[in-house]
């Protein structure tokens, strides 16, 4: 008789929603992640009003009543109040396996109280921006208790490697983030014919991701093309859809999209309205000099037949979409590179075309969600094997 799979409980953090109308990055992961895999998913994180549908969802509360005030140092006391409410919706829960999910002192903490439950570290941004593994709070010397570290990409890995020199290398696992979107199950004849003059740009309004200068792009070349328009979907912040509070840099862009009346900004969207959005869009730009670490809109666009613009300097970015992904690389995102980018992708139809089901063929090679959900099942069973022994 096959074993019962097993009970993994995804702990978010607390700035993170597991929203379907406010998610980011990691919540979404976290939703896709359980629909792939063979476990029982159960979701702990802060109260909302929508969660996601993939994982059972637990609202987690602060309690404020702790003696582990050393740890109020390095995490801080909101993450510390919120680390006491996991550790007790975590006794209610009794999981097989805990994963966390960017934070890894709340990682090494839950691991030390629950010894005979495998604890999963998660890292979706990068390493040496954490200010966990950074000094003089860098705890990176006690990743080692965990049962394993997963790494989204081969940047991430070599980014952790730079902030934590002795972390076990076997106790670091490289997989993908689980990036499953419509776009990926449709048959391609239906998603290209369906394809509208439509340059698109997806990511939170703020300096690193390049809103600005797509804008501006699309504001000096738009009068050249008829029938094409642009659209930007994004936040201002992280874990919120309100945008009634631009800073200098959002008013700004919000300045440059008034300029042309075929660009237009919807602000952040339901997950399902991103994706059909990018499922129409010929063209996605990804113009983000931020570091990413994995960058799944680059793979959501490669899903959809976008032909991909994307910056060298974006961390994960270029390993994620690649050349060999047909998209186009630029050095450092300016203004001048995405006009110049965009109206080579314009003017030569076939090349648009054939650049945009390059990207589809390499994410349905790369990123397949059934292939990432293994790889995973793997890893709970082994760990399962481990503490049976």
């Amino acid at each position: 008789m096959p074993a019962a799979p097993p009970h993994v409980v995804d702990v978010i953090p607390f700035k993170e929603r597991y929203s379907a109308t406010a998610a980011g990055a990691i919540a979404l992961c976290v939703d896709q992640m359980a629909a792939v895999t063979a476990a029982r998913t159960t979701v702990l994180g802060r109260a909302c009003a929508d969660p996601l549908p993939g994982g059972r969802f637990r609202p987690v509360r602060s309690f404020f009543l702790t003696y582990r005030f050393a740890a109020a140092y390095v995490m801080g006391w909101e993450a510390l109040f919120y680390f006491e409410g996991v550790l007790r919706a975590l006794k209610r829960e009794k999981p097989d396996i805990i994963q966390v999910h960017n934070r890894p002192l709340l990682a090494v903490m839950l691991q030390r109280a629950f010894p005979k439950v495998p604890v999963f570290l998660f890292l979706h941004n990068d390493p040496m921006e954490m200010r966990e593994l950074r000094p003089p709070k860098n705890i990176g010397s006690q990743l080692k208790v965990l049962a394993g570290v997963v790494a989204l990409s081969g940047w991430i890995e070599n980014r952790l490697y730079e902030a934590v020199p002795k972390v076990p290398r076997g106790l670091v696992h490289r997989i993908g983030n689980v990036v499953d979107c419509p776009a990926a199950h449709e048959d391609e004849a239906g998603l290209f014919a369906a394809k509208e003059k439509l340059i698109l740009f997806v990511g939170r309004i703020t300096g690193g991701k390049g809103p600005l200068a797509f804008a501006e792009a699309m504001v000096r070349l738009l009068d050249d093309y008829p029938g094409w328009r642009a659209l930007c979907l994004g936040g201002f912040r992280m874990g919120t859809t309100d945008c009634s509070k631009p800073d200098g840099y959002q008013q700004q862009f919000l300045d440059t999209v008034a300029r042309h009346q075929r660009l237009e900004f919807l602000g952040p969207r339901p997950f399902p309205e991103t994706m059909e959005q990018m499922r129409k869009a010929a063209i996605l730009a990804v113009p983000s000099r931020h570091h990413e670490a994995f960058a799944r809109v680059g793979v959501e666009g490669m899903f959809a037949g976008a032909a991909m613009i994307v910056c060298k300097k974006g961390g994960a970015l270029p390993e994620v979409v690649p050349e060999a992904s047909g998209a186009l690389h630029i050095d450092d995102a300016t203004t001048a590179e995405i006009e110049a980018a965009t109206r080579r992708l314009l003017d030569d139809d076939a090349e648009r075309t054939r650049r945009a089901r390059l990207g589809r063929a390499y994410a349905l090679d790369h990123y397949a969600p059934a292939s990432v959900g293994r790889r995973i099942d793997a890893l709970y069973t082994s760990a399962q094997h481990e503490v049976t022994r």
